[in-house]
């Protein structure tokens, strides 16, 4: 088992990404919060609260308040069929959190492979390849992922705002007197959208410390990447070759060929 890979950028970032996306996802799937409001019929004096509560996955039809009837009037504040608040963000929520806990997963696959199989990973040129990739890829979507959530956060947080909701419900425009007790919390949400976009950049900054570890970088940079001593002296040649070149008599001989 190869623990140092911890110490090491590439393992590391790996174990900074995996709590994050455990925040990203569980603060959106974890969400759950209530808005209470008081209500006083202007006719006959009639008064009651409501409360609505919304939590993920964000289907407004859910969360629909119960209807509220003045006697003296007979309107409801719920028209049927009507969705209460407005709006509803599912797809965004839903895809956010998909993207959250695959990258969780892929991380907790990764750094096992990391830890497990690292000689199958040094050996083999496309394993770190496909990591690369897959990074890449996952970079773009937490990318797609967190701007759309944020686009749906700011709608939902427009809807159920109390002022907004008094123009969805018939009663508070003018048959009753409606007054908020209890406002809903956008903390956990505010959290989300943070470490949504810091997945971005961790997973945008990693790309760097996985690509030395690719073929690719080790064609394009041989001195970096096998050591400038080891290239001068015949290493490993990464175009397929016997062996680098050295200075000997103040000629450039092969390696392991007498001078000339």
């Amino acid at each position: 088992m190869y623990l140092e890979v911890f110490k090491e950028p590439r393992g590391m970032m790996r174990l900074i990404q995996l709590l994050f996306a455990i925040l990203a996802f569980s603060t959106t799937a974890g969400y759950n919060s209530t808005m209470k409001f008081e209500y006083r019929c202007k006719t006959g004096n009639d008064t009651g609260s409501r409360q609505l509560t919304v939590s993920y996955p964000f289907y407004m039809p859910d969360s629909a308040v119960e209807s509220i009837v003045c006697p003296s009037t007979g309107v409801s504040t719920v028209q049927p069929g009507l969705n209460y608040p407005f709006g509803s963000y599912m797809s965004s929520a839903q895809f956010y959190v998909f993207v959250g806990v695959m990258a969780f997963l892929y991380c907790i696959g990764i750094a096992v492979l990391y830890v497990v199989f690292e000689q199958v990973y040094n050996d083999n040129d496309l394993v770190p390849q496909i990591d690369f990739i897959v990074t890449a890829v996952w970079t773009l979507f937490w990318f797609i992922a967190s701007v759309a959530w944020a686009v749906g956060v700011s709608f939902f947080k427009l809807e159920t705002y109390p002022d907004r909701l008094w123009h969805q419900i018939t009663a508070c425009l003018g048959l009753a007197e409606c007054k908020t007790k209890e406002y809903f919390g956008y903390g956990g949400l505010d959290v989300s959208l943070i470490c949504g976009f810091a997945n971005v950049f961790l997973w945008g900054a990693s790309l760097w410390f996985l690509f030395k570890e690719t073929v690719w970088f080790k064609r394009m940079y041989p001195e970096q990447a096998y050591g400038e001593s080891d290239f001068a002296g015949g290493g490993p040649d990464p175009s397929g070759g016997s062996g680098g070149y050295q200075q000997k008599g103040g000629v450039e001989t092969g390696a392991g060929l007498p001078p000339q």
